[in-house]
């Protein structure tokens, strides 16, 4: 008997065989692979390695979190159409799991990522560069060049000083918030959130698949509308600890809400490319229609729409207002230079071209173009995260300013980290897969889901 026929006839939607059954195994393997290149990276270059391991836990991290999100809403909003592509959903949410011991390369190379762990002695660190005795100026320049004999005249500093100056004076200032005791407790607390929440969800959604019980789904509801609060929070301050801190001296507001928008985007890309591929193979063939991929397809158009909104919003607020300490991260990636073919890159892949091509109905209701959209968001959605974490690379270690062409470097390190990385998140994910109906079985409104029609 096919898969596809048990499928039908015993209406448990389990993985019967196939390419699908063994996929963990492939992707764990890939996962060692490309943690051991990255291990090998590091002990030759410790510095690009903590990048590039960064860029990868940036791109899974996000599609883990995009998808406890969706989760999320289907319950605050007790959706019926959505009970058939949830289960997919929820095997990427319980992978997040795994980024705790994920993040320990993160905690090795923190101090080749954050500049701020090189603070002055009295808050536990070093930063020697910069002149921190007597008095400043009006702008946190030094008044006095007591410390610098040789090339300077009394009371004369170079520009670069000066820059030092106010750089070290911004994190002095910031140091409460940007030490190692707190940094490390705030991890612990995100880890903590998000494992606790896949967790919660997925097990009631598991567990009832065999009891069949109608309350799992009220407690599961219950709990959403305080799950998102919290998922809001952990995701913002996640996201300005270990991607704004890089720069610690740029500040922004808005940034959470790309970081969410973004990563939303990138786990509806991964949910419809998941979902076809597990149709195409024969388990979710009779559960999710081409009536579920045109409302999957409308999120993702939806999403998108809004992460160009947000990121125009920051590039437009910050451009407008021209602080010297809110335009370092745009200078660093529209300066003449590389980087500016990136973010060229970005707009017209990240929003111009899905733009035209997404908003039809019918390209939503056409599987194979569907595909083809999704795979183009999710390679975006990887620039992106690309482009959010190497040019720091190219200020902070190799000292380059964004007009050198040497700022963009590619190297092998990132594709091993994005293998190791992936590889081990999949795993888990795919694993998963293996155990569980892959259509929540139990769901009071299951048939609902399998009887849905757009009109």
């Amino acid at each position: 008997m096919s898969a596809e026929s048990k499928t039908d006839e015993g209406g448990d939607y389990r993985l019967q065989g196939g390419p699908w059954a063994s996929a963990w195994k492939l992707a764990a393997g890939a996962g060692v692979l490309g943690l051991g290149g990255w291990a090998a990276g590091h002990s030759s270059n410790p510095q690009r390695a903590a990048y590039s391991y960064l860029f990868a836990f940036l791109v899974f991290l996000t599609i883990g979190l995009g998808s406890l999100f969706f989760v999320l809403v289907q319950y605050l909003t007790s959706a019926r159409w959505s009970v058939t592509v949830r289960r997919t959903a929820e095997f990427f949410m319980v992978g997040l799991l795994v980024f705790a011991p994920l993040f320990v390369p993160v905690v090795l190379g923190m101090e080749h990522l954050y500049p701020w762990t090189h603070v002055s002695a009295e808050h536990g660190g070093g930063h020697e560069s910069a002149p921190h005795e007597g008095g400043h100026g009006e702008h946190g320049a030094p008044a006095a060049a007591t410390e610098h004999g040789g090339g300077h005249g009394a009371g004369v500093y170079s520009q670069e000083d000066i820059e030092r100056a106010v750089h070290h004076e911004l994190l002095q200032h910031k140091a409460p918030y940007l030490n190692r005791n707190f940094w490390f407790l705030r991890a612990l607390i995100y880890f903590a959130a998000w494992g606790l929440l896949a967790w919660s969800f997925y097990r009631n959604s598991t567990a009832q698949d065999g009891s069949r019980a109608e309350g799992l789904t009220v407690r599961s509801a219950r709990l959403a509308p305080p799950a998102t609060f919290v998922f809001g929070l952990t995701l913002t301050f996640a996201g300005v600890d270990w991607i704004m801190g890089l720069d610690p001296t740029w500040f922004s507001t808005i940034f959470g809400v790309q970081l969410f928008s973004g990563s939303v985007v990138a786990a509806m890309a991964v949910l419809i490319l998941t979902t076809l591929s597990l149709r195409a193979n024969g388990p979710l063939t009779r559960a999710v229609t081409v009536e579920h991929y045109h409302d999957l397809g409308k999120l993702l158009f939806g999403f998108n729409c809004f992460w160009a909104y947000i990121s125009f919003s920051q590039f437009f607020l910050i451009w407008y207002a021209g602080i010297p300490e809110e335009t370092t991260y745009f200078h660093a990636r529209w300066g003449d230079g590389p980087w500016k073919n990136v973010s060229l890159l970005i707009c017209l892949g990240h929003f111009a071209l899905p733009f035209v091509f997404l908003m039809s109905r019918n390209i939503k209701r056409r599987l194979s173009l569907l595909s083809l959209g999704a795979a183009g968001m999710l390679v975006m959605h990887v620039v992106e995260c690309y482009w959010a974490v190497l040019p720091n690379f190219a200020r902070n270690v190799l000292e380059l300013t964004p007009q050198d062409p040497a700022s963009l470097q590619p190297h092998w390190l990132d594709l091993a980290c994005l293998v190791g990385v992936g590889g081990v998140y999949l795993a888990v994910v795919f694993q998963r897969m293996t155990r569980h109906p892959l259509v929540p079985i139990g769901d009071p409104r299951l048939s609902r889901s399998l009887r849905f029609e757009n009109f």
